[in-house]
This record gives C-alpha cells, structure tokens and sequence, in this order.
C-alpha cells in the first residue's frame, strides 16, 4: 500500500507545486501596476516589495485552489488510464489512493494555520509600513539641490513652490520657506481658502514614523491673496491608510496575529469583540480547507474519469463557489446578528454538502 501511496503522493505534490506557481505569479503579474503606482517616489526595490506583500494577501486563497485543481488532475489522469479501475478490480477500496490527498491536504492545512494565525498578519501590517518609508525617503530628497522647484507631496493633493529648503536626509522633518501652495478648488475650501493659490512663509512636515496613522503638514504665517486674509498656523492631516490604498484596509484586525486578538478579546479590551472572534474562525475556517477539498477532489475526479480533465475541472469550481458563497453569506449574518460562529459557515456548508457527494461515489 505505501508503494500506492507514495506514488500519488509524488504526482500530487508535483501538480500543487506547479500549479500553485502558476497562480501565484499570475497574481504578481497582476499587481505589478499597483505595486509601481504604490512606490511612486521611491525605488525599484520598494515597488518590488510591496508587490510581493500585496501578492501574499492571495496566499490563504491560492493554497486551497491550487491544491484542489492538482487533486483533480492528478486523479482525472488516474481514472483515464484507467489505474482507478485497476485499483478497484484488485479488490482494493479507493480510499487507500484517496489518502494521499488527505494526508498533503493536513500538512497544507498545517502550514496554511501557521501562516494565516500569525505571518499574514504581520504581512499585512508590513505593506503599509513600506508605503511609510517611500513617503519618508520622497519627502526627503524632494527637489533636494534646486530652488524655486515645483514639488508634488506625496500621497496627497497639494503641489507647491519654495524658495529655500531646510533639513537634510538625516533630519526628521523637513522645512520649506517662501512657498507658494496650490490647493484644488474642493481643499481650498476645506482649509478656509477662497483662493486655490496661497502664499506660505513656512511649511514644515514632520516625517512619519512607523507608527503613525496619519501625514501632518503644518503650514505657517500665510495669507490668501483673493481676500488678503492671514493665518497663523493650518494643520492638515492626511490618513497613511488612505494614501496605500483608499478602498481596501478597513479591518485593523487583519494586522494582528490571531493570540494577540484572542487576548485583548479575553481582556475586554477589544473594541469588537465579536468581530475579532469571527475573524479568529474565519482564519481557522481558510486554514482547514485544503483538508476539506482533498477528498471532494477526488471524488470529483472519479465522477468525471470517462469525461475528461476539462470536465473534472470544470465539476471543480463547484465546491470553491459553494464555500466563497458561504464566506460571503457568513459576513453579512455576522453584522446582521453578531454572532461570530458564523465565520464556520464556508466549511459546514462544504461538508453538509460535499459529505454525502463523497460517500455515494467511494461506495461506487
């Protein structure tokens, strides 16, 4: 039997590792644009690493996927060449090839735990971190070794000129003197302007650090030539959160390990309890898919061994539609009601359903 094992083993292991290549460097190649628009301002090494971070968001997704299309193919194959039929004339159960993928699918559930609980956590947080220091270094060397330039603040709308510069690359802030400010129309009112061309003695701006939620531009002793209005001091605040990425970070419990989020909630110091206990399920519920979706992959491909490869991949999309929908329906019952439990309705919906599939076709 292990000599039936190991060789399903080899070929599964090949088609996840390819496939999962495969999907992956799709995903890079996709946020090769984003990862540029990101870094703008910085180098080639930053717009490298922020792609590289935002492509690992894909990762608890990918690993299931490409794991559940290998399964297919693999044994797809299998039951073309007939060895499925073979193993059954032999008097042996088809459970004992099926075991191969339920032996890779607990070790890729192994791995997917480890790295949903506590590494994409910390990848998350450290994508917007790199966005902060390319908003330091481009704040930094900004028209450094001209005047009069026209410089563009990164991450905002604001473009202005100064006639001097101050603070240099080892200084925590930078200084601009003799600036003339140019605000859109909708800014311009925002800041109590009816001109969009304001004159500013003093600009200064702190560099962010990496715990800072926010770009402070403190803009000093200025005056509005439309209505020949001063001001003292005008504080702008830009959110950082914003400047990354304007639509997608709304969860900051996406930054935290899942034992650091399970603690504040035991604490009482989490301010959604309930959210943060979903997002510990859900974690949990991503994590024991690819166990989920061996078994139904094979089946799958027992059911289309006389259909052909394209057809087993098709039956596929079957059970990643069956637990997305369930992800989704999850989210909207937990604002709906508050109850976290239901962030194990992706897996109880593809084991009530996938379960008795499974068992009718392994009793064949």
């Amino acid at each position: 039997m292990w000599r039936l094992h190991r060789y399903y083993l080899r070929e599964l292991l090949i088609h996840a590792s390819i496939t999962f290549t495969v999907l992956f460097a799709i995903v890079v190649i996709s946020l090769v644009a984003r990862g540029i628009q990101k870094a703008e301002g910085g180098g080639l090494l930053d717009a490298a690493i922020i792609t590289l971070l935002w492509a690992l968001d894909a990762f608890p997704h990918l690993l299931p996927i490409s794991f559940l299309l290998a399964t297919v193919m693999t044994f797809a194959r299998a039951g073309q060449d007939r060895e499925i039929t073979a193993i059954r004339a032999a008097g042996i159960s088809p459970r004992v090839p099926m075991m191969a993928t339920v032996l890779v699918g607990l070790a890729l559930s192994v791995v997917g735990s480890l790295t949903l609980h506590y590494v994409l956590p910390e990848v998350h947080y450290r994508k917007y971190r790199v966005i902060v220091e390319v908003l330091r270094n481009t704040i930094v060397s900004m028209g450094l070794g001209s005047s009069d330039d026209r410089v563009s603040i990164p991450g905002t709308d604001l473009a202005l000129t100064y006639g001097r510069r101050e603070g240099g690359e080892q200084s925590e802030e930078v200084i601009l003197r003799d600036c003339w400010l140019y605000l859109p129309d909708g800014r311009a009112r925002d800041l109590g302007f009816v001109s969009p061309i304001v004159h500013v003695d003093k600009v200064w701006i702190p560099l962010p650090k990496a715990e800072d939620t926010s770009l402070r531009i403190v803009l000093q002793n200025g005056s509005d030539p439309l209505t020949n209005t001063r001001f003292d001091t005008i504080e702008p605040r830009f959110p950082l959160g914003a400047i990354g990425e304007s639509s997608r970070r709304d969860e900051r419990d996406d930054d935290m390990g899942s034992s650091q989020l399970l603690s504040e909630v035991l604490r009482g110091q989490h301010e959604r309890p309930m959210a943060a206990r979903y997002t510990l399920f859900r974690r949990t519920c991503f994590a024991i898919l690819p166990l989920l979706l061996g078994p139904i992959g094979f089946c799958l491909a027992l059911l289309a061994q006389n259909r052909g490869r394209a057809v087993a991949l098709l039956f596929a999309l079957a059970p990643i539609g069956v637990f997305y929908v369930g992800d989704v329906l999850g989210g909207k019952l937990l604002r709906a009601t508050g109850e976290p439990m239901f962030g194990w309705l992706p897996a109880a919906m593809l084991t009530i359903l996938g379960a008795p599939f499974c068992w009718r076709e392994l009793r064949r």
